[in-house]
C-alpha cells in the first residue's frame, strides 16, 4: 500500500518533511551519500594539529604532498610561485622560488628528489628535480591540450601510484575532469584518459586536492567548497567520508578553503588550507 503525504495528519506531515529536509542537508554537507559509522574508513580520524599558521607563509599555499626521502611535506605557493618544505609540525624549512611558471598549484612527490607539479592557468605539466641546494632542474615539459581556453579552473588535484605507475589529474571545476594519465615519466606510451566512472560517481562541488593511499588502493579527494574530504575506491564506490566542519573530527573550526591533502606511511593526515593553515588529522587504527 502506498501512502502519500497528502494522507497524513498535519502533524505526521511536518515531521514527514523536517525528516526529509534533515536527509537533504546532510547529503549537501558531506558532499553525497555516505558510507555508515562501521564502513567509513576515516571516521575515526581526529584533528592533532587544528589551523595552525605556516610562519613564514603569509598566503596562498595550495597542495601538498609528503616525501618518503626526507620524512617532510611539500606544498605550493600559486603566485608567486614557490615550493616550500614543511616539517609534519607544520614549521617551514625552506622556501623554493619558480621562474618558469605562472600560477603553481599542484606538487606531487615521485620518488628520490623527482615532483610533478602543474600549472593552472595552460594546463601545463612539468616533471622537475629539487636537490637539498634548493637547485630545480627541468626534465620535461608536457602541455595537455584538453580545453581550447585555459581558465583559473584548471588541475588542482594530482595523485600518483608508484605501484600502477599511473597519474590521476582533477580539474577543479566547471566542469569537474578526472583525467587517468600513464607513461608520464617515460619518453614513450603517454595515455590521458577520461575517468568517466571515477566522475560519476564522485558527487563533489569541486575538487581542491587529492592523494593515493596505498593501503587502501583508494584515492583521497577534497573538495573545499562541499567541505569534505572523500576516500573512493579507483571504481568510484566510496568507502570514507570526513566532513570538515566545526565540530566534526575534533575541529574547533570549519576548514574553509582546504587546498591540500597528504598522507604519511603511517596513516596520517596532512592539510593545507588559505591562507596558510596546517592541520594533521590521526587515527588509532592507522598507527
Amino acid at each position: 500500500m502506498r501512502l502519500s503525504a497528502r494522507c497524513l495528519n498535519p502533524p505526521l506531515r511536518v515531521m514527514l518533511l523536517l525528516a526529509l529536509l534533515i536527509v537533504g542537508v546532510s547529503d549537501v554537507v558531506s558532499g553525497g551519500a555516505a558510507p555508515d559509522g562501521d564502513n567509513n574508513s576515516l571516521a575515526d580520524y581526529r584533528v592533532t594539529i587544528d589551523g595552525e599558521r605556516i610562519a613564514g607563509v603569509k598566503k596562498n599555499v595550495s597542495s601538498l604532498t609528503w616525501s618518503d626521502k626526507s620524512d617532510t611535506l611539500f606544498s605550493t605557493i600559486n603566485k608567486p610561485a614557490a615550493i616550500i618544505e614543511l616539517t609534519k609540525q607544520g614549521q617551514l624549512l625552506r622556501t623554493i622560488p619558480l621562474d618558469f611558471i605562472r600560477d603553481l598549484e599542484t606538487i606531487e612527490f615521485i620518488g628520490d628528489d623527482t615532483f610533478v607539479i602543474s600549472d593552472e592557468s595552460d594546463y601545463s605539466i612539468y616533471v622537475i628535480t629539487i636537490n637539498a641546494q634548493s637547485q630545480v632542474n627541468i626534465i620535461k615539459k608536457l602541455k595537455l591540450d584538453l580545453y581550447e581556453t585555459p581558465t583559473n579552473d584548471g588541475f588542482e588535484g594530482l595523485a600518483w601510484s608508484r605501484e600502477k605507475k599511473t597519474f590521476w589529474f582533477f580539474k577543479e571545476k566547471r566542469p569537474i575532469g578526472i583525467y587517468k594519465v600513464t607513461g608520464l615519466l617515460n619518453n614513450d606510451h603517454l595515455t590521458i584518459a577520461k575517468d568517466n566512472t571515477l566522475q560519476q560517481q564522485l558527487n563533489v562541488k569541486d575538487i581542491s586536492g587529492a592523494e593515493f593511499n596505498a593501503r587502501q588502493n583508494s584515492l583521497l579527494i577534497l573538495s573545499h567548497e562541499s567541505r569534505v574530504l572523500k576516500e573512493v575506491k579507483t571504481d568510484g564506490d566510496v568507502i570514507g567520508v570526513m566532513t570538515l566542519t566545526e565540530g566534526h573530527h575534533g575541529l574547533e573550526h570549519t576548514i574553509r578553503q582546504a587546498e591540500g591533502i597528504a598522507m604519511d606511511n603511517q596513516g596520517s593526515l596532512f592539510m593545507v588550507a588559505e591562507p596558510n593553515l596546517f592541520y594533521r588529522f590521526t587515527s588509532n587504527t592507522t598507527q
